[in-house]
């Protein structure tokens, strides 16, 4: 039964099925040697308390479940402008600005 966060650090109690998040995690090959099991008939069930599921996710390390951080993806970086370009902009703008009437 589902008590508690599976997060070790966290004591969150598990209350309600809507908040969190619950794994569902089939047990790989070396979970079944480990258990002697011929068919992978037991599933083991693990709940994240919402603060820890925006963080965290549950997998198989080995033999037991471990509750690991996700990957956080790198904002892609903006495209540099070449400084020759930069050099003719300035032209550009200039030009444009010269032959403009303040009046």
């Amino acid at each position: 039964m589902l008590s508690k966060c599976a997060n070790p650090e966290c004591s969150e109690i598990f209350r309600y099925l809507h908040e969190g998040k619950i794994f569902y995690l089939a047990p790989t090959p070396d979970v079944q040697i480990a258990m002697g099991m011929l068919h992978p008939a037991l599933y083991q069930r693990f709940w994240l308390c919402a603060r820890c599921a925006r963080e965290m996710t549950v997998t198989w390390g080995g033999t037991q479940a471990k509750v690991v951080r996700l990957s956080v993806p790198e904002a892609p970086l903006p495209p540099s402008v070449p400084k020759d370009e930069i050099g003719r902009r300035r032209s550009r703008a200039r030009a444009a600005s010269a032959g403009r009437e303040d009046g």
